[in-house]
């Protein structure tokens, strides 16, 4: 890293997800630029457009700017927002890892992680062991949904759906399990399931996915 009379020099790293309903680039971009006039940072914003944080892979600006830190060429990764970075707790370890080995740090600024320090190096492993425990707490309860749901009706009702009827079921036991239409659909959209029409999902999809359901319900009675 830097000497301490120069500046750290920082990647802002600027995801824009096929979600609509996720924080915008242009307000992650503001967080990072206030924090780094703040600190002295040296900021170098990389935007990666129409991204999903289920994985690291297929997301060349960040490998780039991981290409960047490897080489000395940057001190410190920074988002304004975990979630931008990774919603891989396996991802992210590794990342936490590779960073500890190549000497350079990780900061997200909503969580006040920075591995620059030791205690933010903990907290980071904290919050993401969380974030897991979160997400197979919904898993739980979108499988306790289905299964009500199959005890329920058995099968599928009507015509088979031009989705597959994985996912339909998906969609009927999120929602059943409490999740909103527009969760359901950002989750769809960065685990790369295909809409009927290989098109982006949106909460209104999701709706017409769940009338279709009730209306082929209704229908059958």
């Amino acid at each position: 890293m830097n000497t301490p009379s120069t500046p750290l020099r920082v990647v802002g790293y600027v995801r824009v997800s096929t979600d609509k309903q996720d924080i915008g680039p242009d307000v992650q971009i503001a967080e990072l630029e206030a924090y780094a006039r703040v600190n002295g940072w040296d900021l170098d914003i990389r935007r990666e457009d129409a991204a999903s944080a289920a994985s690291l892979k297929n997301r060349p600006v960040l490998a780039q700017a991981l290409e960047d830190l490897k080489a000395g060429r940057a001190d410190v990764l920074a988002v304004s927002k975990l979630d931008r970075l990774s919603r891989s707790v396996a991802d992210f370890a590794g990342l936490l890892e590779t960073a500890a080995r190549q000497r350079w740090a990780v900061v997200s600024l909503d969580l006040n992680v920075d591995t620059t320090t030791i205690t933010g190096a903990a907290m980071a492993q904290v919050t993401m062991t969380f974030a897991e425990m979160e997400r197979k707490r919904i898993g739980e309860r979108t499988k306790s949904a289905m299964a009500r749901i199959k005890a329920d009706t058995g099968k599928h009702m009507g015509r088979r759906s031009v989705l597959p009827a994985e996912t339909v079921d998906r969609i009927r036991a999120d929602r059943a399990a409490g999740m909103p239409m527009a969760r359901i659909a950002a989750t769809l959209n960065d685990e790369g399931v295909p809409t009927a029409t290989g098109r982006t999902w949106y909460a209104s999809t999701v709706r017409a996915v769940l009338t279709r359901e009730t209306d082929k319900a209704t229908a059958s009675v």
